[in-house]
């Protein structure tokens, strides 16, 4: 079934408040499963839903989901829908085939038509599926499910709303039936009701005519909208949010908040402000040097009258139901046109674009300096980042473009969400990169390196180290001549440029660090020096906890230069260099020291050491290991997928099998979501190992099977590793026809 409805009707809360009433009268057996399309999702993360809820009872019925191929999960799903009856709730589709129309989707042709043929496929199973969107996504959907408009809100409920405003205002609505007309116009529409009936008891209307009078004047106004399904929105909700608007707010007001049509569902009041900025060449005169006051003074005003809701702080989200207002705002205040007009819709746009590349910019200095609470606001500005993202590439503004782009990568790169980074920088490349000699095209020098770092990053998740050590190489020789007279420079002679120059020599020195250990060679060592030198040399703490780390990792790692002592020597000093508010840095020292202490026990093991001793470094790794998954938080999933492997591997150590199983599982499914391929092999290939030691063979094969699957994807970069899992599927294979025999 697909609800749908204009925005405002209250389609989300109606369909959750159903699934409520439909699980406790019975009307569905099992569970019920509720999933948001609001953000990118394609149908193997929507089934991770199905391992959520019945992941016990499909390891009881030996089916082993995190081995199995997205196909084959697909197929899993559907039986367990054959079996168990779920309602499972579908929320706010319309981004799939992209909004408005003609908008382009986050979901490819096949992705969209995968959705569709799943929910096809499933109309044979006991599930039912309750969609909601803002139209009938029939272009989508076709005829396939059936379609029920949201009726509109009951007389005697949109009473009661219109009591429970009114209490808000201090108001008591004591004869009823003088509000009818109003009530009748809103449609019963939950946002018309809010915002008409609440600019009603601010102008102090209480008779029969006074209101009468109201709803003419909303009429008249109504003829300038139509209904528009395309958007979502009717001709009486744009007729109470205009006449709200004009009265609420002055002309200059009116044309500050026409600015809202640029931010997408969430509104930071400092954007607005900087969008004002006098300090800058793009300074819109209609906010110049807005104060944070008056700044959240005018949103604040906004949210009274129902077009914003206030989340504390200068912080607050938009109605779906406001973009499309606000761009008839912004085309009225700021029109397009060839004569001098056009300069001021540009304008806007420019300086909406530079505000967020401000914000991008601070974001990725806070997320750097150690501070993962900007995750939370970032979170919120993501379709902000991708929309002045999106305008700076229309409009040439590639300094912007990467501005935006240094914001969203913390956001990605904490979540997880490497195949969207991917695609973001395989899409941007031609615009700064010459495809003949790998340098920057005329005009973009400035900004090649940034480009070059995203492209390194990329091909090191890919182990494509080759490729990553010769884009790096340029980087960093880029860098050094950059800095070449602030290296000579004594540290308090340095100017703000200077600095800037030895940091980002800095980052590059330590990037190449990364990729030379990659490949085993201790000359990382010589490049992670360097680069603490320089954050020493800057009283730069959080680089120099960084590089400290590093050099811990190659003292770990590269064989050449293994010396567990070192090793914990680095971890210990980047420990201490972390400031408090730098939780995650400090979860990955105290993990690393987890490693540490695990080698040690392997290494007395190997020596024969007393059992004692032994006990003593598992007790150890496991002390900081779980030190460091309480200090990492719970959606930063590219360092999860890490210490939750490293945990599966002590407690297997342990002989605690069902919790070492536990915690590889775990990893394997943060690994999905990064979507980092390697990672879950490694982890697949621990689990076959566990279970061989559990004698559990049968399920050892398919784990390490799936683990040779992820692994050939690599080609020759994973040969070493394909040929260790072969050798453990033949070796189960030849015991499991020897236990048939």
């Amino acid at each position: 079934v697909l609800l749908h409805a204009y925005a405002g009707n209250g389609k989300t809360s109606t369909a959750t408040e159903f699934a409520r009433w439909y699980s406790l009268t019975g009307g569905v057996d099992g569970p019920v499963l509720f999933t948001s399309f609001e953000q990118y999702k394609p149908l193997a993360r929507v089934l991770d839903q199905i391992e959520q809820v019945f992941g016990p009872s499909l390891e009881r019925s030996n089916i082993n989901w995190l081995a199995l191929k997205d196909e084959q999960r697909r197929e899993v799903a559907l039986q367990v829908l054959k079996q168990i009856p779920v309602l499972w709730i579908w929320d706010n589709v319309e981004p799939v085939a992209g909004f408005p129309a003609g908008e382009k989707s986050s979901w490819s042709e096949a992705e969209q038509q995968e959705l569709a043929d799943f929910l096809r496929a499933a109309q044979e199973t006991q599930a039912k599926f309750l969609l909601t969107s803002r139209r009938d996504e029939r272009d989508w959907l076709g005829d396939l499910p059936a379609r029920v408009t949201l009726p509109r809100m009951p007389m005697q409920e949109r009473v009661q709303l219109a009591r429970a405003l009114a209490d808000k205002h201090g108001r008591r609505l004591i004869d009823v039936d003088d509000w009818r007309p109003l009530l009748k116009f809103t449609q019963g529409n939950p946002m018309t009701i809010t915002v008409l009936v609440g600019q009603a008891l601010r102008d102090g209307l209480k008779t029969r005519e006074q209101i009468e009078a109201f709803v003419g004047k909303l009429r008249a106004g109504e003829s300038v909208f139509e209904d528009e399904e395309s958007e979502g929105r009717s001709k009486s909700l744009g007729a109470s949010l205009r006449y709200g608007f004009d009265n609420a707010f002055s002309e200059d007001e009116r044309k500050q908040l026409a600015l809202l049509h640029f931010f997408q569902g969430f509104v930071n009041v400092d954007a607005l402000r900087w969008m004002g900025d006098s300090q800058t060449d793009r300074c819109l005169p209609e906010v110049r040097d807005l104060t944070r006051e008056a700044g959240i003074a005018l949103l604040d005003h906004a949210a009274e009258i129902g077009l914003l809701t206030p989340h504390g702080n200068g912080y607050y989200s938009i109605h779906p139901a406001m973009p499309w207002f606000f761009k008839r705002l912004l085309d009225q205040y700021y029109p397009a046109s060839p004569d001098a007009e056009m300069a001021r819709s540009e304008a806007a746009s420019r300086a909406f674009v530079q505000a967020m590349g401000l914000l991008g910019n601070f974001y990725a200095g806070q997320y750097n300096a150690g501070n993962s609470n900007v995750i939370g606001v970032l979170i919120a500005e993501e379709s902000n980042l991708l929309y002045a993202r999106h305008l700076a590439r229309a409009q040439n503004w590639w300094g912007n473009v990467i501005d935006t782009m240094l914001g969203l990568r913390p956001l990605y790169r904490y979540t997880g969400r490497d195949v969207e980074w991917a695609r973001m920088i395989n899409e941007i490349v031609p615009d700064f990169v010459d495809p003949d000699t790998e340098g920057p095209l005329p005009g973009r020098e400035d900004d090649w390196g940034f480009i070059t770092y995203f492209r390194v990053e990329l091909a090191i998740n890919l182990r494509q180290w080759p490729e990553a050590e010769h884009l790096q190489k340029l980087c960093v020789e880029r860098d050094r001549q950059r800095a070449a007279r602030a290296l000579t420079i004594p540290q308090e002679e340095l100017d703000v440029q200077q600095c800037e120059y030895l940091r980002s020599l800095g980052v590059s020195l330590n990037e190449l660090g990364k990729i030379q250990m990659g490949l085993n060679q201790p000359e990382c060592v010589e490049s992670y020096e360097e680069a603490l030198k320089l954050a020493d040399k800057l009283g730069d703490r959080p680089g120099a906890a960084a590089c400290a780390l590093n050099l811990g990792n190659a003292y770990l790692d590269i064989p050449a230069l293994c010396d567990l002592a070192q090793a914990e020597s680095w971890y210990r000093r980047s420990l201490e260099v972390c400031e408090d508010h730098q939780r995650l840095d400090r979860a990955r020292c105290l993990g690393q020291l987890g490693v540490v202490a695990y080698m040690r026990f392997l290494e007395a093991r190997k020596s024969e050491k007393p059992e004692e001793e032994l006990l003593l470094h598992l007790k150890d790794a496991k002390q900081f290991s779980n030190q460091g998954l309480e200090l990492t938080p719970t959606d930063a999933v590219s360092e999860l997928n890490i210490t939750h492997n490293q945990l599966g591997l002590i407690y297997e150590q342990e002989s605690d099998l069902g919790r070492a199983l536990q915690h590889y599982q775990e990893a394997i499914r943060y690994y999905e979501i990064q979507g980092y391929t390697f990672g879950a092999a490694r982890t697949r290939f621990n689990v076959a190992r566990l279970l061989v030691r559990a004698g559990r063979l049968a399920d050892a094969w398919e784990y390490a099977y799936a683990a040779l699957r992820n692994f050939e994807t690599y080609g020759d970069r994973a040969a070493e590793e394909i040929q260790r899992t072969r050798e453990l599927i033949e070796w189960i294979e030849q015991q499991m026809q020897e236990q048939g025999g």
